[in-house]
């Protein structure tokens, strides 16, 4: 290798070496920090993340209904898995699946129309002209969507619960971890 070469190389390899060491070190002291969202540049949606179009897509809960699931009032598609564990008859089962292919059609057909909205939404950014009239607009419009959705899967958990007796429901929550000295009291009214 030519000595010109070597220079270069070697120069190179201190330069390397010595902007790894720097960034390591701003990134260790808090000066350079990474995106959490960098990654959602190339999705198909700036603005949400790959899981987040595929639980809004496909019906998911993806949270939504953590309020419910919290407070003793179980979610179709988990009593679902768990029916062995929680002995549901043939009869509840049947109900608990109509209810939650109920609510898994509408979530999906919201879930499809958030996308196309936050697809619009994300183009009215990148645009560049996007005015605060359009975004008040825009907002709103994806606000009552989410709220629409969360609805849609909190009204399946306040469905079901009174098809399970409380041994179910106390059984639901062991098994799914919320079992604790602060659970909430099981107050449902049954039908």
């Amino acid at each position: 290798m030519p000595r010109k070469l070597k220079i270069v190389f070697s120069s190179l390899i201190i330069l390397s070496t010595a902007s790894f060491t720097v960034f390591t070190h701003l990134k260790a002291s808090g000066q350079v920090t990474e995106s959490p969202y960098s990654n959602q540049l190339s999705g198909p949606v700036r603005g949400l993340s790959i899981q987040e179009i595929d639980d809004l897509l496909n019906g998911h809960g993806a949270g939504y209904a953590r309020t419910a699931e919290l407070n003793s009032y179980p979610g179709p598609a988990h009593v679902l898995e768990l029916q062995e564990q929680l002995e549901l008859s043939a009869e509840q089962i049947q109900r608990i699946e109509t209810v939650f292919q109920e609510m898994n059609t509408k979530a999906k057909n919201i879930g499809q129309e958030i996308v196309v909205r936050e697809q619009e939404f994300s183009a009215s950014f990148a645009s560049g002209v996007i005015t605060p009239a359009e975004l008040q607009t825009q907002t709103e419009s994806l606000a009552e969507l989410y709220g629409e959705l969360r609805a849609t899967h909190l009204e399946a958990h306040l469905e079901i619960t009174p098809m399970l007796s409380s041994e179910q429901i106390t059984a639901y929550n062991t098994l799914r971890g919320y079992t604790s000295s602060e659970a909430p009291n099981e107050h449902h009214h049954r039908n």
